[in-house]
């Protein structure tokens, strides 16, 4: 038995995906980044309705860095078609997210337990020679969550996270 049996691992083949998009920035503090992922997703929610868009996947926040000078992130939903007229709603934008081979987690249970997630994966990575460091989280970025059920209305024991890390 190994110290990885619990952790749902795969390897996938992301297609590339027309999605409406929000950046967004944070300190490192979970709290910082859950509030500012909320208010990005809010904005994005918004601009989907502003524009009549149709989502047509789960949402997704890519985060683009993580360190010392705090978390960019985007949140994305993909859209069923791009939209009618260009979208001119300030940070908000579509355009297609790149497909790639990617390396998939799966997280089960409230976004607070995430964080032991990350250490799982961690240690898995570091056990598979892929990381050496924390600091070897940087070679993953972009690396991207994809939440598959709804936080509003799914009891939080079911919720289901993918998370992402583009295939070294």
């Amino acid at each position: 038995m190994s110290q990885f049996d619990d952790l749902e691992f795969t390897e996938v083949e992301m297609a590339p995906v027309l999605a409406a998009q929000i950046p967004g920035k944070s300190s490192t503090e979970p709290a910082s980044i859950a509030q500012a992922m909320r208010s990005a997703f809010e904005a994005l929610m918004g601009l989907i309705q502003a524009n009549k868009l149709s989502p047509a996947g789960p949402p997704r926040a890519i985060y683009k860095t993580y360190g010392g000078d705090g978390v960019e992130f985007v949140v994305a939903l993909p859209l069923a078609k791009p939209p009618a007229s260009p979208i001119a709603d300030g940070s908000g934008f579509v355009d297609t997210l790149a497909g790639t081979k990617a390396l998939r987690f799966t997280h089960r249970g409230s976004y607070q337990g995430l964080a032991a997630t990350y250490g799982q994966i961690t240690e898995f990575m570091k056990a598979k020679g892929l990381m050496q460091t924390e600091a070897d989280w940087a070679r993953y970025m972009p690396m991207w969550e994809e939440y598959l059920n709804d936080p509003h209305t799914t009891p939080e024991a079911e919720l289901l996270t993918y998370i992402y890390l583009p295939a070294a």
